[in-house]
C-alpha cells in the first residue's frame, strides 16, 4: 500500500534527474541515481520531498535540520542507497514545502506529528529514519513515543536538545515573541536579495561555518529564489518565522523517560567539532540509551555539525555497517 501511494504522489515521473536552475553549480551534486520530486498534501498546502531510487518499495525517510532542507542529503544518499528508495523531505516552512498558516508559530512537537502523518498517509507498518539535528530530535521523540512503529533510527549529531540555561531561555522569550509578531506582518513581503556569491557566504556564515562554503550549493537548490526585480539576485525562500520558534525546555526526567523507551536499532553519529549534544546532560542521556538499548551503536567522526553534508565519505561506511550488523535493508 505504501508503495502504491508513493507512486501516485510522484510528479514529473518522466524526469529521472532533477537539475538545478542555478547557473554556477559546477560540482556534480550526485551520481546518476534517479530522483523525483513529490508533494504530499496537508491542510495548509503540501510537504515536498525528493525521492531517490525505485518508488516500488517502502522508502526510508530522510529528515533535515533547522533551516536546512532535503538538499542536505544530496552528497550522502548516493553513497548508501541500495535496494530501497530514500525520501528526503522538506519540513513545513523549509525548501519546497508549504508554510504554516498566518498567525501560527512553529512548534517542536509538531515534527513528530508530521512523521506520524506520513506513516499513516503512506500506510506504512514501520518507519525507517535517517535524520540530522532538529530532524534527529524529532525522530527520537517519535521512536520513543511509538517504539513499535520504527524499525531503525539513524541520527547525525543530535538526539536531544542541549541543557540550556533556563534563565537565559526565559529572558529571550519576550524578544522572540515580539520578533515573531513582526515576522507575521511581513509574510507577503519579498526578503532582501543578494548575488549568488553573497547569499552563499551568508548561508555559510549563518551556520557558523558548519556548512562548508562548497557544500552550501546543495542547500541553495531548494532554499533560495530569484528576486522579482533582478533575476540575478536571490533571497532566502524559507519561512522567516522559523527563526522565532519558541524553545520550550523540558523536564530532564521527561527526556530521560523518552530515551529509555527508545528500543529500535539506533545509530548515533557524533561530530567531534560540533558544539551540540556535547554537554554533560547529553552525555548522560547517551549513556542511559546505551544501557537500555542493546541495539544501540555510537561513533565519533571528525567534522562539524553538518558532517554528513561536508564529509559524507566518513558517515556512509558507518551507516552501511550498522544496516548490515542488524540485518536491515537500505
Amino acid at each position: 500500500m505504501a508503495k502504491r501511494l508513493l507512486c501516485r504522489m510522484i510528479l514529473n515521473s518522466n524526469t529521472t534527474t532533477i537539475k538545478s536552475s542555478l547557473p554556477v553549480l559546477s560540482k556534480k551534486l550526485h551520481s546518476q541515481v534517479p530522483t523525483k520530486e513529490i508533494q504530499i498534501p496537508v491542510k495548509f498546502g503540501h510537504i515536498a520531498g525528493k525521492l531517490w531510487g525505485n518508488s516500488n518499495e517502502r522508502p526510508i525517510l530522510a529528515l533535515h535540520g533547522w533551516q536546512d532542507n532535503a538538499g542536505t542529503w544530496d552528497p550522502l544518499i548516493p553513497m548508501i542507497i541500495k535496494d530501497r528508495p530514500i525520501l528526503a523531505l522538506d519540513f513545513p516552512g523549509h525548501g519546497f514545502s508549504s508554510w504554516i498558516p498566518p498567525d501560527m508559530q512553529y512548534y517542536q512537537w509538531e515534527l513528530p506529528r508530521i512523521i506520524l502523518y506520513l506513516k499513516e498517509y503512506f500506510k506504512m507498518e514501520k518507519v525507517s529514519i535517517l535524520s540530522h539535528s532538529m530532524g534527529a530530535i524529532a525522530s527520537m521523540r517519535f521512536a520513543s513515543v511509538f517504539p513499535d512503529d520504527v524499525d531503525f533510527y539513524i541520527a547525525v549529531d543530535s538526539l536531544i536538545y542541549d541543557d540550556y540555561d533556563l534563565d537565559a531561555v526565559v529572558s529571550k522569550i519576550s524578544k522572540t515573541m515580539k520578533k515573531a509578531l513582526i515576522a507575521q506582518t511581513r509574510l507577503n513581503d519579498e526578503p532582501p536579495g543578494y548575488t549568488l556569491e553573497d547569499i552563499t557566504k551568508i548561508w555559510h556564515l549563518g551556520t557558523r561555518k558548519s556548512v562548508a562554503l562548497e557544500s552550501v550549493q546543495h542547500l541553495l537548490k531548494r532554499g533560495i529564489k530569484p528576486t522579482k526585480a533582478d533575476p540575478n539576485k536571490y533571497y532566502f525562500s524559507r519561512d522567516s518565522r522559523l527563526k522565532y520558534t519558541l524553545f520550550n525546555p523540558e523536564d530532564k526526567k521527561f527526556v530521560e523517560a523518552l530515551v529509555r523507551r527508545l528500543k529500535c536499532p539506533t545509530l548515533y553519529i557524533k561530530a567531534i567539532d560540533s558544539p551540540y549534544s556535547a554537554d554533560a546532560y547529553s552525555i548522560e542521556m547517551r549513556e542511559i540509551l546505551e544501557q537500555n538499548n542493546e541495539n544501540y551503536e555510537f561513533h565519533f567522526v571528525p567534522g562539524t555539525h553538518h558532517v554528513h553534508l561536508n564529509n559524507p565519505e566518513l558517515v556512509a561506511p558507518l551507516i552501511k555497517n550498522f544496516i548490515r550488523n542488524h540485518n536491515l535493508s537500505l
